[in-house]
């Protein structure tokens, strides 16, 4: 099962991080879904995983399109470039083929909202995912390479899963 052994060097390399600098967060919003913060920081997947944590947070998981447009409306405060690799990270990631889940929870993605043509795995090289704005003025999921930086939105959820 190649998914444990990313797992497990995931959680190796967590317990090997001592310290990685405080990041500025700004507070998003709270809804009934969650409380988030976002930052425009850029970082990789792994390390805005790590940030989240260590925030007493996680980072999102977006189940409803409720969800995904009220996350949206509160990133348009923020200045966003519109592109592929100008989004935020969110915990969606690839363990094997195509299968994503939900890093959080190992969940599988009941509600998408991918662009045309994603989730590709181009280059055979893109395990993470990330909320980004495509030129046209909505945002969208794009599966990308996780050593990319992205800034991040944590959350807090108010119900379990």
């Amino acid at each position: 099962m190649p998914w444990i052994k990313a797992f497990s060097v995931l959680l190796l390399f967590i317990s090997t991080i001592k310290c990685i600098p405080s990041m500025a967060t700004s507070p998003v919003m709270g809804s009934s879904f969650s409380n988030y913060v976002v930052s425009t920081v850029r970082v990789t997947w792994t390390e805005a995983f790590v940030l989240c944590k260590q925030s007493g947070m996680e980072l999102v998981s977006i189940k409803t399109a409720e969800e995904h447009d009220a996350i949206a409306q509160a990133l348009s405060h923020y200045s966003t470039k519109k592109g592929v690799a100008n989004g935020y990270w969110i915990s969606a990631r690839r363990f094997t083929g195509n299968s994503i889940v939900w890093f959080n929870s190992g969940k599988p993605l009941i509600y998408t909202n991918f662009a045309d043509g994603q989730p590709d795995n181009a280059g055979n090289d893109e395990e993470c995912v990330e909320f980004f704005m495509p030129l046209e003025k909505s945002y969208k999921w794009n599966d990308i390479n996780c050593g990319h930086k992205a800034g991040y939105i944590c959350q807090v959820r108010n119900e379990c899963y």
